[in-house]
């Protein structure tokens, strides 16, 4: 699972350098998607290190976590589907909730939905209004 981690990572900020980066003062599309690439590499190296030196060999039970695991990548695909069809907004927020209903890490759906408002409209500011960054 480790050299998974780090190959879709390794993967993801190879197709990532396809973008222009720009500048710091001008950060153009590959701008983000070079940093999380990057920062994603180096935890994913981290992480293989850790597993590969741990040398465990018992079995661990995973219970429901790999549908977990598999619904994320999931929501995540349609995400980047849905993006240019949607628009920023609608896709982002659908898939915040969607993400936030999979991990069950908040209780109750006011507060599910009002995080998934509030992150998808501060993420639509920080781009679109103080980096003044085109959305889709």
């Amino acid at each position: 699972m480790a050299v998974a981690l780090f190959a879709g990572c390794a993967l993801y900020l190879y197709a990532a350098l396809g973008f222009s980066f720009g500048t710091w003062s001008n950060p153009r599309a590959g701008f983000l998607p070079r940093i999380a690439g990057c920062v994603g590499v180096v935890l994913a190296l981290g992480n293989l290190l850790r597993v590969w030196r741990a040398r465990d060999t018992t079995s661990a039970d995973l219970g429901l976590q790999p549908s977990r695991a598999l619904a994320f990548l999931v929501i995540l695909a349609g995400y980047a589907a849905l993006l240019g069809r949607l628009g920023f907004l609608p896709a982002t927020f659908g898939a915040t909730l969607a993400l936030l209903m999979v991990s069950r890490g908040m209780r109750g759906p006011a507060v599910t939905v009002g995080l998934a408002a509030a992150f998808s409209f501060g993420i639509w500011l920080l781009f679109s209004r103080a980096l003044d960054l085109p959305l889709p």
